[in-house]
């Protein structure tokens, strides 16, 4: 199998298996809307987002430890199913042995630090509707499950970096349907708080195990032989997963920190509808990022190998697919607007346009820095940590000065800001150059063309819902959508699309029928 389909099938598995938890992620929070006290749904929002950023406590050892693996791995060929060879296979075990044991020791500092952060955090809540013990036991079990989770990441490094880029995220799509239909179910039931950080919880930790079995089932030959910790392999690493940590640390606190703000500024019962808004743009995001995230392998391979020309084939089809899709996306919400939020979560639950153009600039900015930085990590190019730094001090200064000023608009706007001044611009003219990327190219092959699809969306979507203005809401933001949807596919065909693919693509329903005989 090819780079590309690789990568191919990795993205395509990231992105099952993100789309099934926005959709069902979309379908709770409605049910939460509907079903919890509006102060109960901002405590478990800020809870359940809190707990999401608290996998950078791995202190940046995964993505090291994942391209070791994919390094060790390259000695005996970068077809995942190739045969190992004893060095490799040494290499790799003494690997495992060496995370197992770092990641023991990150699983109890996870807990201690999580809980203890807790305790500065949730003491300061504003709420007068239920208890803070009650808020304490839910989070202890996020906590705990969090830990749990860091301790088996070992295993999803070793998933990765042999090459099976997409397997975890296809067993992540299997158990995210089970918990968040759980929680859909514990929240009609009236579960509350507890009932849902209980549901996350055993779903987290299954999904782990789950990766154990499928590491153990593709590659028996790597638990064959029992590795030896390796103290010279934690010093090799040490540098670039600290200088990953603390990016990673940087951009936690950058883009997932307004909760705090608004609890501590504004009480818990605006986080909702800030959530709400801010979800929408950051699924986009998601999405747009995902085939990024699973080429990161095979540009470290390709880097080694001294391809570079494959090297920009790939990052060029990254931002094209990736921006498009935060260009067509994020026009077609900023064009429906209230009609949106309306049909989803009912009257009274959009946060207004302004607050929503920041996010979705705030969050494009980021899927273009992310994917060019993505790529020239994997090249072991780990130099962003200082700079990420400084946004994260910026965010703190400008949202506590802005949102005093000027409320949850002015929250919104220092992460813009502190994103813009520091991570935006520095992340992408260091990848290009790292990357031996031509800035004159980049703009006129890749971002001249997305802010034309934006301008386009924007326009033929918010045309339709003049032409519909006396149709109900849900038929207009069905209309938009489906006009948007056309557009992002003939983006994906005339735009992202190589000649290869083309072909490929409108050959498929063919060998498809074949096979269904």
């Amino acid at each position: 199998m090819s780079i590309k389909r690789r990568i191919a099938f990795g993205a395509a598995a990231s992105w099952i298996s993100r789309g099934t938890g926005i959709l069902l992620g979309l379908l709770l929070l409605p049910v939460l809307f509907r079903h919890l006290p509006r102060e109960e749904l901002g405590v478990w929002l800020l809870l359940g987002q809190s707990w999401a950023t608290l996998g950078i406590l791995d202190l940046g050892i995964g993505p090291t430890l994942t391209r070791r693996i994919a390094f060790a791995m390259g000695k005996s060929g970068a077809d995942p199913s190739a045969p190992l060879t004893s060095e490799t296979i040494h290499d790799i075990a003494n690997l495992v042995a060496t995370g197992r044991r770092v990641y023991k020791f990150l699983a109890m500092g996870a807990f201690t630090v999580a809980f203890g952060a807790g305790f500065f955090s949730l003491r300061g809540l504003h709420i007068s509707s239920m208890s803070l013990p009650l808020v304490w036991m839910a989070w202890g079990i996020l906590c705990l499950t969090q830990s749990v989770a860091v301790w088996a990441s070992v295993w999803t490094c070793l998933l990765q970096g042999v090459g099976y880029v997409g397997w975890d995220a296809l067993l992540a799509a299997f158990m995210n349907s089970i918990t968040l239909s759980a929680q859909i179910v514990v929240a009609l039931w009236g579960g509350g708080l507890i009932g849902l950080a209980v549901v996350a919880a055993v779903g987290a930790l299954a999904q782990r195990f789950l990766i154990l079995a499928l590491a153990r089932r593709r590659r028996p030959e790597l638990f064959s032989i029992r590795g030896s910790w390796d103290p010279e392999l934690v010093k090799g690493m040490a540098p670039l997963a600290i200088k990953a940590w603390i990016t990673s640390l940087g951009l936690v606190v950058v883009l997932n920190s307004d909760q705090f703000f608004i609890a501590a500024m504004k009480g818990a019962s605006l986080i909702p509808a800030y959530r709400a808004a801010y979800v929408i743009f950051l699924n986009l995001n998601m999405l747009a990022v995902t085939l990024a995230s699973s080429s990161s392998v095979f540009i470290a391979q390709l880097w080694q190998a001294g391809d570079i020309s494959k090297v920009h084939s790939i990052l060029t089809q990254n931002l094209r697919l990736g921006l498009s899709i935060m260009a067509v996306g994020g026009a077609c919400v900023l064009a429906l607007g209230q009609r949106l939020f309306t049909v989803w979560l009912g009257h009274g639950n959009y946060i207004g346009s302004p607050v929503a153009s920041v996010f979705f600039l705030l969050l494009i900015l980021e899927a273009h820095s992310f994917i060019i930085a993505t790529s020239s990590r994997a090249t072991e190019d780990e130099a962003f940590a200082v700079w990420t730094t400084v946004a994260a001090i910026l965010k703190v200064v400008f949202s506590l000065a802005l949102g005093a000023r000027f409320g949850l608009i002015g929250i919104a706007l220092g992460t813009l800001l502190a994103e813009m001044f520091t991570n935006d611009w520095y992340m992408s003219y260091r990848g290009l150059r790292r990357l031996r990327v031509s800035l004159r190219d980049h703009v006129r092959y890749v971002l001249a063309p997305v802010f034309a699809m934006f301008v386009l969306t924007f326009g033929l979507v918010r045309g339709l819902a003049a032409a519909l203005a006396a149709e109900a809401d849900w038929r207009i933001l069905v209309a938009g959508v489906l006009a948007a949807a056309c557009v992002l596919t003939a983006a994906i065909w005339l735009f992202v699309f190589g000649r290869s693919e083309r072909q490929w693509a409108a050959a498929f329903p063919a060998r498809l029928l074949r096979a269904t005989r």
